[in-house]
């Protein structure tokens, strides 16, 4: 089975990333890099199985997944 591709969008205007990495910490395909002094960064995009555990859970509601 082949897996769409998927973009990932987060709004770092909404993102509270510095005091709650959420993302990084639930995905379970580590898509996302905690930067330690900035907010999550978008590492491995083309490992996303579109799960939307991030989007779903963002306390702001910041990620966004396309297909």
């Amino acid at each position: 089975m082949v897996s769409k591709l998927v973009k990932i969008v987060i709004d770092y205007t909404k993102c509270v990333g510095d005091a709650d990495k959420i993302c990084v910490e639930i995905c379970p395909v580590s898509v996302f890099l905690d930067s330690k002094s900035e907010k999550p960064k978008i590492v491995n995009e083309k490992h996303c199985i579109q799960c939307r555990t991030c989007e779903v859970n963002c306390p702001s509601q910041a990620i966004k997944i396309l297909t």
